[in-house]
């Protein structure tokens, strides 16, 4: 029997998105860092033992450290296929699957986690998106954690496995509303229109302020 594609997650998620700006923006930042050092020292690899050179030095690997933190959530990311057999793991930059048969599945939870923007001492970070993580616990007693969905598609995963384990209900095939994925992560997307704002604002520091 052919295996139907019901549902598939989309790997463009707005957390995938922050880090790849994240990435954009520390580049830059290390870049303007960079022009900077080298304005006031007239040398690229001038060595030198003042306070100004370590406090470079510690900016750059800073902002590299977090650069490699984003690279590694990135390669992570994971696409979630439910088909009439299975459902399947798979990882969008390897070539490595999880199948899984819905009757080794014993349950499968979610956690939502709120991301906020750093707070200060009198007042909380303003809400931007959730982050949800979702386990599949098997009958074995491991359980695999993924991203690869948010609440909408977990709810609809949900009710498709229910189906596909009991052969009640018509089976068919789901894609999450546009103006729901859009309802729920409106804060965020105002968030990246302020990054794309301060990104080209740096972009332009960097590239043509010389």
């Amino acid at each position: 029997m052919k295996q139907k594609i019901l549902y598939k997650s989309n790997p463009i998620s707005i957390m995938n998105v922050f880090f790849v700006i994240g990435i954009v923006f520390c580049g830059l930042m290390i870049k303007l860092a960079l022009n900077s050092f080298i304005s006031q020292n007239n040398e690229v690899f001038k060595i030198s033992n003042t306070v100004e050179f370590y406090s470079f030095l510690a900016i750059i690997i800073g902002f590299l450290v977090i650069i490699l933190g984003a690279l590694f959530y990135l390669l992570k990311i994971q696409i979630l296929t439910l088909t009439n057999e299975h459902l399947v793991l798979s990882y969008l930059f390897f070539p490595y699957k999880i199948k899984i048969k819905f009757d080794d599945i014993k349950q499968i939870r979610q956690i939502s986690k709120e991301v906020k923007t750093s707070g200060t001492l009198f007042s909380e970070g303003t809400h931007i998106t959730n982050s949800f993580k979702t386990y599949i616990d098997l009958e074995n007693g491991k359980s695999i954690k993924t991203y690869a969905l948010n609440k909408y598609e977990y709810q609809e995963v949900l009710k498709l496995i229910r189906k596909l384990k009991t052969g009640e209900g018509k089976l068919e095939d789901w894609k999450l509303p546009r103006i729901l994925y859009f309802i729920e992560n409106i804060s965020a997307f105002l968030f990246l229109i302020l990054a794309l704002v301060l990104i080209t604002g740096l972009s332009n520091a960097v590239f043509f302020n010389n």
